[in-house]
């Protein structure tokens, strides 16, 4: 009889430990933590469902700094770069002056570099990194994240040289020498002593040449050979034709 009345008493103790559980207060710092470990063991998702959490259940921390970067930072942690720019821009909206402003500007412009087209597509998201890359250099002059925004935006500005080359060329091969020369001047202007310089000055001096524009032809291989002397095995008969002319 004991031993029944103990095992009643046990079972009716379960409904209450499981109430004492579900009433446990919520602590964000653990929660925190445990995201913060997701974080190191690069588990993304389960690294932004703890920080939304913390959200959700604390509403106070709703809009807290750590908490919304961390949360940018798994979506571009788990490659999710449409996601991570909202989120940093959301950043930047609520924590325009946070000491972390100049890294969620840089994480910005890094969600579109990461998705860098290859030159015969729309250069839309290139000029969007280089914009976001500048935005950097010019509101955050003292950043540590200064140096390497200039180099990619270095590599933006190629990018997009390479791709006004591209449609250059390709005007050039179809008999459109007007619409060639254009995307070059162009080029020449916007991206000057770009990688793809010399050979951009090659089809402007060819392409003015096929309008019968001779004079700018001459000067554009002249410019050509001075800046680069081995182009001068390419287009010196060129220039002395030219020259004679």
């Amino acid at each position: 009889m004991t031993n029944i009345l103990l095992i009643i008493s046990l079972l009716a103790l379960i409904p209450l430990a499981g109430c004492a559980e579900k009433h446990r207060p919520f602590d964000p710092v653990a929660a925190f933590k445990e995201a913060e470990d997701h974080m190191k063991d690069e588990k993304f998702l389960e690294a932004r469902t703890k920080y939304q959490e913390i959200q959700e259940k604390s509403p106070d921390r709703s809009y807290d700094a750590n908490i919304m970067l961390r949360i940018a930072d798994t979506y571009f942690g788990g490659e999710n770069y449409d996601e991570a720019l909202v989120e940093y821009r959301a950043f930047l909206k609520f924590h325009p002056v946070n000491r972390n402003a100049a890294y969620a500007q840089y994480q910005i412009a890094m969600c579109s570099f990461k998705q860098l087209p290859t030159i015969d597509r729309d250069p839309a998201i290139t000029r969007m990194a280089l914009r976001e890359f500048e935005t950097l250099i010019k509101k955050y002059p003292k950043s540590r994240y200064r140096k390497q925004a200039k180099k990619n935006a270095a590599i933006c500005r190629d990018v997009l040289a390479q791709y006004e080359l591209y449609v250059a060329r390709f005007y050039f091969k179809k008999g459109a020498y007007g619409a060639a020369i254009g995307r070059l001047e162009k080029l020449l202007r916007d991206f000057p002593a770009s990688m793809v310089e010399k050979d951009a000055l090659y089809y402007s001096g060819l392409a003015y040449r096929e309008v019968g524009e001779e004079g700018k032809a001459l000067r554009v291989f002249t410019k050509l050979v001075k800046k680069y002397p081995s182009a001068e095995e390419t287009v010196g008969s060129i220039i002395k034709e030219l020259r004679q002319k």
